[in-house]
Formats: C-alpha cells, sequence, structure tokens
C-alpha cells in the first residue's frame, strides 16, 4: 500500500470515527472501549477519569485532571470508543505509543520539577546554600538573656535620678490601715491610708509616722504597714481638721525616717514625685511623677476653712491621702491631702506644704492638738454655691460674701444662742462680707478669746420668705482640732425649705 493510499484511508477511518455518535466512552489511554457505562454506579462525571494513573495536584475538576487542555471553543478533546478496522487499530497503536511516549517525556519533566522544588526547600533552610544535617539537642541555639546595667541613682550631676529618689523614700512611706471597731476580734476594715516615717523619740520607745487627719478620724483602731508588710498597733497622738494633718506613733525603733525639706523654697515648674498606696496597701509603694503646678494655693478644708496648699500634676488617687510628696532630692515637701476627682478635671493634686505640716506635727507631739489657735466652731458653706440661697442674696442686695451655717459644733461660742442651722451671717464687727473669705481669714488672725459681733440673716419661709436680721457677739474659742468638730447641736434645729446644705445643692 502505499503511502498516499495510507493517508487517505487514515484520514477517511478518523474522519468515520469523530462523526461516529459514541455508544460508550473510549478509554483515554488506549483507545480501547471504556467498561464503564451509563449505568454503572462506580464512575460519575465528578470523579475525573485520570487513565494513566495521574491527577492534577493543581486542580480537582476536568479537563485538567487528565492532562488534556481544553480547545478553542472550550470544549475538552476526548475519543469515543466505536468498533474499528484492523488498519485504524495499527494507527492507533502507533498513536497509543507515540502519545505514551510523550506521557513518558511529560511525567519525567514533573518529576524533575518535583525534585528541584524539593532540592530548593532544603536549600532554603541551609546555611550558604548547602544541605545541613539536623543538629543535635546540644548544638541548638538558645535565647539569652542580658543583665540590665544597674540604673544609676545619680546624674552626672551628683542629683539623684527617679529611681534615687524612689530609693531614697520607699522604706518610709507606709500604708496606714482603719478599722471601725476598737477590738481586735470582728475588726471591720474602714479605710486605708498613706503615712510618712517622721522619726522616733529620744528614748527609742516610738516611732512617730504623720498622716491626713482626714484617714484616722473615724478610726477606733489603727495598724501600720511597713514596706515590708511588717504591722505594728498604732496609737492616734492627734489631728487638725484645719490642716488635715494627724499624727500616729507606734512602738518600733530603727526604722528610716523621711528627710522633709522645705516647701518654702519651691518653684513652680519643679519636678516633684508621689509614693503612697493608691487604691489600699495591694498597691503599696505606689511611685508616680509630676510637676509644681502653683504654690499657696488656697484649698477649702472640710470644714470651711482654707488651706494654703502646693498644687502638683503627680497622680494620687484614694488612698494616696497621707502619703509623701517628694522633691528631686527625695525630700518631703508636701503631705498628699486631696485632688479634684472629676472627669472635667485630671492632674490637679493637693499637698499640704512641709512648713506646715511641721508647725502643726511639733504642736500634735507636744500638746496633742495645735494649742493657741482659735476658732468659731461651725461648718459653713458660701450662699453663692446653692441657688437658692444665691437668688435670696441677690433679690435683697445682700453682701457677696455671705456664708451660710451648716451645722454648729458643741464647743462652739454659738452653741445655745438663737442662731440657728441656715441662718446666714452677712457681717462681722460691722463691716459686710464682701468675699467667703473675709471671716475664715479674719479667725486665722485672731486669738483665743478675741471677741466677734456677727450679723445674722434669717429667711422666714413662713411669712412670704421675709428676712429678719440680728447681731450676736462671740468669743473665739481654742481650736482643739477634732475634739468637737463632728458633734452638732440639735437644741436649735432648723429644717432647710431649701434641700441639702453643701456646696452646688
Amino acid at each position: 500500500m502505499s503511502e498516499e493510499t495510507n493517508k487517505q484511508e487514515y484520514f477517511e477511518n478518523t474522519t468515520d470515527a469523530a462523526q461516529t455518535p459514541p455508544e460508550t466512552a473510549g478509554d483515554t489511554a488506549s483507545g480501547e472501549a471504556n467498561v464503564h457505562t451509563a449505568s454503572d454506579t462506580s464512575y460519575s462525571a465528578s470523579q475525573p477519569n485520570t487513565g494513566y494513573g495521574y491527577s492534577n495536584p493543581y486542580t480537582a475538576q476536568p479537563p485538567y485532571s487528565n492532562g488534556y487542555t481544553p480547545n478553542a471553543n472550550g470544549a475538552q478533546y476526548a475519543y469515543y470508543g466505536t468498533a474499528q478496522s484492523p488498519q485504524k487499530k495499527q494507527m492507533d497503536k502507533n498513536a497509543s505509543k507515540h502519545k505514551n511516549k510523550g506521557l513518558k517525556i511529560f511525567f519525567g519533566v514533573v518529576a524533575a520539577c518535583l525534585v528541584v522544588a524539593i532540592v530548593a526547600m532544603v536549600v532554603s533552610v541551609t546555611s550558604g546554600g548547602k544541605i545541613a544535617k539536623q543538629p543535635s539537642s546540644e548544638e541548638l541555639p538558645s535565647a539569652v538573656l542580658q543583665d540590665t546595667p544597674t540604673a544609676a541613682l545619680t546624674d552626672a550631676n551628683g542629683e539623684l535620678t527617679a529611681k534615687g529618689v524612689y530609693e531614697k523614700v520607699q522604706e518610709s512611706s507606709v500604708g496606714i490601715l482603719v478599722y471601725a471597731n476598737s477590738g481586735f476580734n470582728n475588726q471591720a476594715l474602714a479605710g486605708e491610708g498613706s503615712g510618712v516615717i517622721v522619726g522616733e523619740d529620744a528614748t527609742g520607745t516610738y516611732t512617730y509616722i504623720v498622716t491626713c487627719a482626714h484617714v484616722i478620724e473615724d478610726g477606733k483602731t489603727v495598724k501600720v504597714q511597713m514596706h515590708d508588710e511588717t504591722q505594728y498597733d498604732a496609737d492616734i497622738v492627734g489631728s487638725d481638721s484645719r490642716t488635715d494633718i494627724g499624727v500616729l506613733r507606734i512602738r518600733a525603733n530603727g526604722l528610716k525616717a523621711a528627710q522633709l525639706g522645705n516647701s518654702d523654697s519651691l518653684s513652680v515648674g519643679e519636678t516633684v514625685y508621689a509614693i503612697g498606696n493608691p487604691g489600699g496597701v495591694a498597691f503599696a509603694g505606689s511611685f508616680t511623677n509630676g510637676m509644681v503646678s502653683a504654690i499657696s494655693r488656697p484649698v477649702d478644708s472640710q470644714i470651711g476653712y482654707e488651706m494654703l496648699c502646693i498644687q502638683h500634676t503627680a497622680a494620687i488617687n484614694p488612698g494616696n491621702s497621707g502619703g509623701a510628696l517628694v522633691n528631686a532630692y527625695g525630700q518631703v515637701i508636701g503631705i498628699n491631702s486631696s485632688k479634684i476627682a472629676s472627669t472635667e478635671y485630671e492632674g490637679m493634686g493637693f499637698a499640704v506644704p512641709s512648713v506646715t505640716v511641721k508647725e502643726v506635727f511639733d504642736e500634735i507631739v507636744k500638746n496633742g492638738y495645735v494649742t493657741n489657735r482659735a476658732k468659731l466652731g461651725i461648718n459653713y458653706f458660701p450662699a453663692s454655691s446653692n441657688q437658692m440661697y444665691s437668688m435670696i442674696v441677690g433679690a435683697n442686695q445682700l453682701p457677696a460674701g455671705t456664708i451660710v451655717i451648716q451645722s454648729v459644733t458643741t464647743d462652739s461660742p454659738l452653741a445655745g444662742t438663737e442662731v440657728q442651722q441656715g441662718d446666714m451671717i452677712v457681717k462681722v464687727n460691722g463691716e459686710p462680707l464682701d468675699s467667703s473669705d473675709t471671716l475664715p481669714d479674719l479667725i486665722e488672725d485672731a486669738k483665743v478669746g478675741d471677741e466677734l459681733t456677727l450679723t445674722i440673716c434669717r429667711v422666714d419661709t413662713k411669712n412670704n420668705y421675709s428676712l429678719s436680721q440680728f447681731d450676736v457677739t462671740v468669743r473665739l474659742v481654742e481650736d482643739r482640732g477634732n475634739a468637737a468638730i463632728a458633734e452638732s447641736t440639735t437644741q436649735n434645729s432648723y429644717y432647710n425649705p431649701f434641700g441639702a446644705y453643701g456646696y452646688g445643692d
């Protein structure tokens, strides 16, 4: 048979095969009839017929699963099995040989690629592109922690660093635990604060500690906790509400005392540190820093008198009361007393200056209270801080500094007089109160036994809120701290028609 005849028969046979409707799917590997039929449940279109024992790892869907590629129309090349002539079978066998040869080349290329990929992976984890052997456990690297150089306690100028300040004052800072019950059985913790060791007596029997008066004023039993968590039972030596300074003592000696600095030498902008127990002794020794914001800032005390305080930005919180405010030399230049606690304010803390602390401390240690200090014995608030009283003052043209008596202590010279709670003081010694600070400043400069004439104004709620005035002359008494501050007279009780007494009410 000539070559031309063979080509013609091949063309006709392949053309007939392509035009013959498929009865069963041809085997894609050999061209022989596929034994799977439409009724054979062991095969489905979802299972790619690889034919050559190879599946494409990059896809699970035909037409790529058996190595074929789609034609220009997106259809898959396929063979349909039909009865074939011997010539066609021979040609199919020849085609199959060529196909098998191509597959061998294909698989060889795939195998080579796999070998290269594996080698590349190994090389990527070896040093210098060489395949490294698995190291023994002794050869494995280990992370090493480097020791941090010890922080300097002083700087190049010999001044204390923050760490140096803390090292100097930490042992002198103590915690104050106040219990409501006097006995040691079934005690109830009523509050916690901070304190500072000031020193011990000449005999070495007692060590004295300064704190805030408001920390210990309600306590029946007080304990002091050292920086090492050792606790001592404490005696209340005395307290002064006007300056908010209280003094304790414990039976111990050899404890490190703080060094008091001179607050009169402070300047605005100086760095200061606060140390104490914000939140109680669970956070003992907390150390924060800030700067001096103002000096001699007037701050109203809880009994209506003004204290001149150091305003600063070092963070303090409830529990810091009684703790030290320290300068850059590690000296205590104030006792933290209060802060403006409001979401609208930040960084406004106040400390009693060390000059005041020393004066009050010495008086309390010697006498149990601050001697030769006069007081009127009332709690009050400015009329301008209450809406109703402010309206009354304005409508009746009363002095702008008019104050309202909130309570009268049992040892006050006003106790037993016709003065009642809710009465307004509008003049002192015949002079109008142009400022709510006028009366407190006058009392601060007075002596025990000095006389004052107060002009009292009363609102008559039963007679169309009419006003009446009268004068009361009193003799100032000695301020003995908290001895009678909490006790108010009840014999002259007065109903307040304007609501609770207090700032902002």
